[in-house]
């Protein structure tokens, strides 16, 4: 990520990679109570401070099948949300060094097992925080009625994706220099998958991800190259995306098998000032014969369009018709 050399333009701060600078914020309907510990049967399994690299299931793949986890996570808190489907429940739990807010899909609207929705929010965390997080209100009630278990996810340092888990100060500018470049949130998010798994009847694929800056980068630059393979996935990114970091793939992405469903949807403005790194990882993954679709928004900088809700957008485009 060139920032560095767009100093001028990142003089605007945090606002500039934020994932929702200019939206207005969802009536705070919501009634989360901290005090709250729903222990739905079971213990997440992880310990926080083990490699998740080491306890992904190498067998995963998008073939049929399901994990037949079972017994669902320990609540932190509970809440609700507004959505476009009324109001619905959230449990936020404790995985490994990132935090989660999960709603479950609607029961008795399909058999389980259900398919899997991951965000990962932009610089800042605003989608996720909050009485009632934009991320759950806009995403809740799209997958509450597709049969899809939905996860917030929340960076290991409560601030960006693709900066190092120990950077903690939020109000400092990000540089080059801040990048998770040994992919210690890359293997918070495997762990994040996998913990899940385990404690919900899941597809084994595809998986939907999406994200928007800062949360698209760390899923393009880092996660995709280093767990594409294991988890195949629809991939929608909104202003944000950059080539692996590493400068390859740490897997044989020439191997149709180990690319599988895995698809790309990019969407960005005109005059986004990433507009070259998202173009430059157009162009990587379509080399790599990966789909590689994009939306440019005309005359939008960055992130100045709808960009959490494109997220879901996406998400029903690539669901297939019954």
């Amino acid at each position: 990520m060139p920032r560095l050399v767009l100093a001028a333009v990142l003089a605007l701060g945090l606002s500039a990679c934020s994932d929702d600078p200019d939206e207005p914020t969802p009536d705070a309907g919501s009634t989360a109570d901290s005090g709250t510990a729903t222990d739905a049967g079971t213990d997440a399994g992880v310990d926080a401070g083990t490699d998740a690299g080491t306890q992904v299931d190498a067998g995963t793949d998008a073939g049929s099948g399901s994990s037949r986890g079972a017994g669902k996570l320990p609540c932190i808190t509970t809440g609700t949300t507004q959505t476009d489907a009324g109001t619905l429940s959230f449990c936020e739990a404790q995985v490994g060094a990132a935090r989660v807010k999960i709603i479950e899909p609607q029961a008795g609207i399909a058999a389980a097992p259900m398919k899997l929705a991951i965000y990962l929010h932009g610089d800042g965390a605003s989608a996720y925080n909050g009485g009632n997080p934009r991320a759950l209100f806009t995403h809740g009630g799209w997958t509450y009625g597709h049969n899809t278990l939905y996860v917030a996810a929340l960076a290991p340092n409560k601030c960006a994706w693709w900066t190092t888990p120990e950077r903690t100060d939020c109000s400092t500018e990000a540089t080059d220099a801040d990048r998770d470049l040994e992919g210690k949130n890359a293997a918070a998010l495997a762990e994040i998958i996998e913990t899940v798994r385990r404690s919900w009847d899941i597809l084994n694929g595809p998986i939907y991800f999406g994200g928007s800056s800062g949360g698209s980068i760390q899923l393009t630059a880092s996660f995709l190259p280093r767990y594409g393979d294991r988890y195949p996935g629809v991939y929608a990114l909104s202003c944000g995306g950059e080539k692996p970091w590493s400068g390859s793939m740490d897997w044989d992405a020439s191997q149709a098998s180990l690319r599988g469903s895995t698809k790309f949807y990019f969407t960005y403005g005109d005059q986004d000032y990433l507009i070259d790194d998202i173009r430059a990882a157009e162009s990587y993954f379509t080399g790599l014969q990966f789909p590689v679709n994009d939306k440019v928004i005309a005359g939008a900088v960055h992130c100045a369009f709808d960009q959490i809700g494109r997220v879901s957008e996406v998400w029903n485009e690539a669901t297939p018709t019954p």
